[in-house]
């Protein structure tokens, strides 16, 4: 699509560089947390994840839970735990998706390949089938935690992977919910915004719901990028599709995660 042609692709990868590296400090657990802890080495992506679900109790199994699947959990477990803590959000579960040894995350929330990325990129497709096949079947089945519905969290790159797995065709979108907090819109000239074209003629999210959020001092690019998004999507004529999104004021992409996780979890109901 032209209209969102000024995005220049060296801009994008400086850009991602410096997303890449920057993380929030981790805050303590709130020493009321239950919590969980397992890994797998997954059989679609070959990479081995570290999986947390945490809780405000002991998870019953005789009930369900509003379940969110945290990308980047090794940054942003421990703080997000703190809002379900200082909310008292009994009846939603977080399962933190993290990785043992190196982090993969540049190749599991891209798509499609960018061979302008400094890394192997693109494998998103594989990410989906890992969550399909292999965690959300040990989480429901394993660990006997049932959904009253799943919603994808992500940041940067994970918030870009979140818009994606809810407007992709090819797999099963397992989720009701995402929360694209500051999300890098620029990957691969755009890719995002074709691809919105493509769901509103299949009408992919219909019933499903999007927050999204950015911060106001996160650079232009990454504002117009939203501004044009925000804008395609209010435009577009879902059937029972609940979209939602703001900037938020003096907040940078460093600033961002948490105070987008807490104000996503307005679209859980």
């Amino acid at each position: 699509m032209n209209m969102y042609s000024y995005t220049k692709r060296p801009f994008l990868f400086l850009s991602f560089i410096l997303f890449f590296f920057t993380s929030c400090i981790e805050e303590d657990l709130p020493s009321n947390i239950k919590q969980q802890k397992f890994t797998i080495k997954s059989n679609s992506t070959n990479f081995k994840y570290a999986v947390k679900i945490g809780s405000l109790k002991e998870v019953d199994t005789a009930k369900d839970y509003h379940v969110i699947y945290l990308l980047d959990g090794d940054d942003y477990y421990n703080e997000c735990m703190q809002i379900l803590s200082s909310e008292n959000k009994e009846n939603i579960i977080i399962v933190s998706i993290g990785y043992v040894g190196d982090n993969e995350r540049g190749t599991d929330y891209s798509y499609p390949y960018d061979r302008d990325f400094d890394g192997d990129s693109g494998g998103a497709k594989r990410f989906i089938d890992f969550l399909n096949s292999e965690l959300i079947p040990m989480i429901e089945e394993d660990y006997q935690i049932m959904s009253l519905t799943k919603t994808i969290y992500g940041h940067s790159l994970g918030g870009y992977f979140a818009l994606y797995i809810m407007m992709q065709e090819g797999q099963k979108n397992p989720f009701d919910n995402a929360i694209a907090v500051s999300p890098n819109l620029m990957w691969y000239n755009s890719f995002i915004f074709d691809l919105e074209v493509e769901v509103k003629e299949l009408n992919l999210l219909a019933g499903k719901s999007i927050y999204m959020s950015m911060g106001d001092i996160e650079g232009v690019g990454m504002n117009a990028s939203f501004d044009a998004l925000a804008n395609q999507l209010e435009l577009s004529n879902y059937n029972d599709f609940n979209f939602s999104y703001e900037r938020f004021e003096n907040t940078s992409h460093r600033n961002s995660p948490i105070q987008g996780f807490k104000k996503g979890l307005q679209i859980i109901e």
